[in-house]
């Protein structure tokens, strides 16, 4: 790969230029015959040319990449660009019909995949629109939910494992001094928006949410009109005079009936899960950074982000801060049966220099444990994703019984794998391989979509 001015654009961060579609995969090991279905990973991957002093990681067209497994057999590999206005022209196409109104923003979806009421959506945050794929990742429409969209939409929706419901935090520059919570229900339209007004515009990636609450990150890393006018890529720049706090909104309340809970000035992107304590208060564990887009503008890179667990007690307005872990770490997920309740185990990837891909960790929360392959000097791991080994309802007894998946690329050969390995035997040889055909850049997020879902 070249050496690129930008780092960003560089290593395993550097874009692919084709379409590739592969059938019958070399498998390493035993697929598990339970897995039925599809790993899909997003992530920004440009098309053409790039300025490469002004191009942000953030900005870059979304290009999807996925396995569909099923049999024990890895039946294909498909990547394919998340096709919007912008990029269909540049592509030489016709735009995908769009649902959305011509006055509204569309650019690319390029940081999630989920699939929620039987369709499966490329999302990103900051005001564009879902974008439906079919099953083999190509661009149906651009779309609005069937009318009941009102503007944003975000990259992380959290699923409730109670309702199905997916629960989604917005946000607009247009917007200003606002963001909106978003309910969609189990049929795929929105049921509930909140609007809340806040003394900035911050860049809020995710969302958290517990029995009784959805929390709303209000985190130094503010819209810079200045930078907008000036062509910024990303708008979004560290504010040191923004107070950073964090908005406990009942589920069922307006904007008025926050309780904002002010932290010690950070920055994070994902939290890993947060829940209620019995005498009112929240846990929030995430992964948090020391700042964003303050020094680099171009991507993250501001400092390690490490694994804190804060406690939020809406009766005070204080929290309390924990570092769990103090190795540089990202992307955390759990076993999504437990979204919003208490939870003993995790798993991240690890951060090594130049935002590149690391170790795997598994956590275990209650013992304050962590526990790390030792293969990073072949292997660079993205994201962990959790899949039960069985539909069963989740308790303390099997809560890390299935298998963990991570796309990675291997170091030797410079081609990528998708790893699945048995929770319980974290640091063991994984029971399955998937060898694909191509480098996947490092990207953003990715889920294991089963048919039946």
């Amino acid at each position: 790969m070249a050496t690129r001015s930008n780092p960003f654009l560089a290593g395993n961060l550097a874009p692919v230029h084709e379409e590739v579609t592969e059938t019958n995969l070399r498998v390493t090991g035993t697929l598990p015959p339970q897995l039925d279905g599809r790993y899909v990973r997003n992530g920004p991957n440009p098309f053409g040319a790039v300025n490469e002093e002004k191009y942000h990681w953030f900005s870059g067209d979304g290009m999807v990449h996925g396995i569909r497994i099923r049999d024990g057999k890895a039946e294909w590999y498909r990547n394919r660009w998340v096709r919007e206005p912008n990029l269909s022209q540049q592509m030489g196409e016709i735009a995908p019909p769009s649902d959305w109104p011509a006055d509204h923003n569309t650019f690319s979806a390029n940081t999630n995949v989920i699939q929620h009421a039987g369709k499966t959506y490329a999302i990103v945050e900051a005001g564009s629109p879902p974008i439906e794929l079919d099953f083999e990742l190509d661009t149906v429409r651009i779309t609005n939910l069937e009318g009941t969209l009102p503007m944003a939409f975000s990259a992380h929706p959290k699923r409730d494992p109670r309702t199905n419901e997916l629960h989604v935090m917005t946000y607009w520059w247009g917007w200003g001094n606002q963001v909106q919570y978003v309910v969609v229900g189990t049929d795929g339209r929105v049921s509930r928006t909140v609007d809340i007004p806040l003394p900035g515009g911050p860049m809020i990636h995710d969302i958290s949410i517990t029995e009784k609450y959805a929390l709303v990150f209000d985190l130094p890393c503010v819209f810079n009109i200045d930078a907008a006018m000036n062509g910024a890529s990303l708008p979004y720049y560290w504010d040191n005079n923004y107070e950073a706090r964090i908005g406990l909104l009942p589920r069922n309340g307006s904007a008025s009936d926050i309780s904002w809970v002010t932290i010690n000035s950070c920055y994070f992107f994902h939290p890993m899960n947060s829940y209620d304590l019995p005498d009112g208060r929240v846990v929030l564990d995430a992964a948090r950074h020391p700042r964003m887009f303050d020094r680099e503008r171009r991507g993250p890179s501001e400092g390690p982000p490490t694994l804190v667990r804060w406690i939020l007690d809406p009766a005070t307005g204080r929290a309390t801060e924990e570092v769990l872990d103090d190795r540089a770490q990202e992307f955390p997920r759990i076993h999504e049966g437990l979204i919003g309740l208490p939870n003993r185990y995790g798993y991240s990837a690890g951060i090594a220099e130049g935002f590149s891909q690391d170790v795997l960790y598994k956590a275990d929360l209650e013992k304050k444990t962590f526990t790390a392959r030792n293969d990073a000097a072949q292997f660079g791991y993205g994201e962990p994703v959790f899949v039960p080994r069985t539909d069963a309802p989740v308790t303390a007894d099997n809560e890390d019984d299935g298998f963990v998946m991570a796309l990675r690329q291997n170091l030797d050969s410079g081609l990528s794998e998708l790893a699945i390995f048995d929770s319980r035997g974290f640091t063991d040889d994984p029971v399955a391989v998937v060898h694909l055909p191509v480098r996947v850049p490092n990207g953003f997020h990715g889920n294991w979509m089963p048919i039946h879902q």
